[in-house]
């Protein structure tokens, strides 16, 4: 009887020191967790206000890059276009030089067209074609007419004339001033090549010019298979 009473008042001090343990292992417990999860919330609080802010120029750098290429141009578009002190210029003062060193072709509309006197002698004939300066500006002429005969009909006679002799200097014209080129061919009989018929016109065309004139032939043929136009020189060639 006395051993249960013993026994009964010695277990209530047990169990609390029990309970008291296990409370102060769950207290523990729960200190730990709640230490290591502020832990890390510190951290990333300290880590997030380390960090350096991004620049505007660089996000919207990054944003573009990705779908704005279409829009942007290259930079070999850019280099390739030269500043404008960098394109060539001409000076005002050479184009009236390069002008006054032209010289001035005498045009169809410029000319008269006669016929001077014919020359013949030692088997040979000649007659000049003369051409007039009839405007108010001089002009030049340089070279060979271009030259064929023709019949009543109009019809051409033959090959047109071939070039006889070297080119002279170009023959200036002042108004009223005049130029004559000569036209060749052989006596009748000097060879056996027949003569051709007999040309009613003759058809020029002016040095450097497509536009022709016509004058009288004056019963000039061409025989012996002869038939030459010598170049421009100035006078009337007789």
């Amino acid at each position: 009887m006395t051993r249960r009473t013993a026994a009964a008042r010695s277990r209530p001090p047990v169990l609390c020191a029990l309970l008291v343990g296990a409370l102060a292992t769950v207290t523990a417990c729960g200190s730990d967790t709640g230490d290591g999860d502020s832990a890390r919330r510190a951290s990333s609080v300290t880590s997030a206000s380390a960090a350096p802010p991004s620049s505007p120029s660089a996000d919207s750098a990054a944003s573009s890059g990705s779908g704005s290429s279409r829009n942007e141009r290259p930079a070999s578009q850019t280099a390739q276009s030269p500043p404008p002190s960098a394109r060539p210029s001409r000076p005002p003062s050479s184009r009236p030089a390069a002008a006054s060193g032209v010289r001035r072709v005498c045009s169809r509309a410029q000319l008269t067209l006669s016929v001077g006197r014919m020359d013949i002698g030692a088997g040979n004939v000649y007659l000049p074609l003369v051409f007039t300066n009839r405007s108010t500006t001089t002009c030049t002429l340089t070279g060979y007419p271009g030259v064929s005969l023709l019949d009543s009909t109009g019809a051409v006679i033959g090959d047109p004339a071939t070039r006889r002799g070297p080119t002279r200097s170009p023959v200036s014209l002042p108004p009223g001033g005049s130029a004559s080129s000569s036209l060749h061919t052989l006596n009748e009989g000097m060879n056996d090549t027949p003569c051709r018929r007999t040309a009613a016109r003759i058809r020029v065309y002016p040095p450097d010019s497509f536009d022709a004139m016509n004058v009288s032939a004056r019963s000039f043929r061409v025989c012996g298979g002869v038939f030459e136009v010598e170049t421009t020189q100035s006078g009337t060639g007789g």
